[in-house]
């Protein structure tokens, strides 16, 4: 029997990375800590063009 495929496969990290940039910036913010906040930022801006490419991808 074929299985059904989810349409959003393969995503979940795409989907988390920019979560982690967005509390990796929080953190830096609320702390003072400059190098934190740079870090978070870059992180979630990968994040988000890889979610972009991967859901493209997909279409």
């Amino acid at each position: 029997m074929a299985t059904a495929r989810n349409g959003n496969e393969g995503l979940g990290v795409w989907r988390v990375l920019p979560l982690v940039g967005a509390v990796v910036l929080t953190v830096g913010l609320i702390g003072g800590v400059p190098l934190l906040t740079l870090l978070g930022a870059v992180v979630a801006l990968v994040g988000v063009v890889g979610l972009t490419v991967a859901r493209r991808k997909q279409n």
